[in-house]
């Protein structure tokens, strides 16, 4: 496995464990509930990773739509994984976290964890192909550049 998708899956984890105990570091100092959810965001590390895997792939005189897609599909999985054992997790151990739903939108829509988390796995089919696509134009971008 490439280099690069271990150390953004590293930072993902991590992120991904400073979800679940981050609100109550923020909250006590006023931090806004998005902006501490930002802060510590599995998605932001998963798109700084889309942006890294395919802008180095193009720029790479033998590289691969393909090769990027593959190691960024894989993280994409991770990172999905991540976000959900982190919403189960909080559920069974009673956390009140940024998995749990601060926003309104997510209580509303989900009625418990489970169909939370059966959410982001069906979301993952949709997010996933979109996201290929605009690897696609920054793969496509940074190889104009290389050429």
């Amino acid at each position: 496995m490439n280099r690069t998708v271990l150390i953004l899956g590293g930072f993902a984890a991590a992120a991904a464990i400073g979800r679940l105990f981050t609100p109550r570091v923020f909250a006590p100092i006023g931090l806004p509930t998005f902006l501490g959810s930002v802060l510590v965001s599995v998605s932001v590390v998963l798109l700084i990773g889309l942006g890294v895997l395919f802008y180095r792939e193009g720029r790479n005189p033998n590289g691969r739509y393909l090769n990027a897609a593959g190691r960024f599909a894989i993280l994409a999985a991770w990172c999905e994984l991540l976000v959900i054992g982190g919403i189960l997790m909080s559920e069974h151990l009673h956390l009140h976290s940024y998995y749990t739903g601060p926003f309104e939108t997510v209580e509303r829509m989900f009625p418990n964890p489970a169909a939370h988390a059966i959410g982001h796995a069906q979301g993952f089919w949709i997010r996933t192909p979109f996201l290929l696509i605009v690897g696609a134009i920054v793969y496509t971008a940074s190889r104009r550049k290389r050429d």
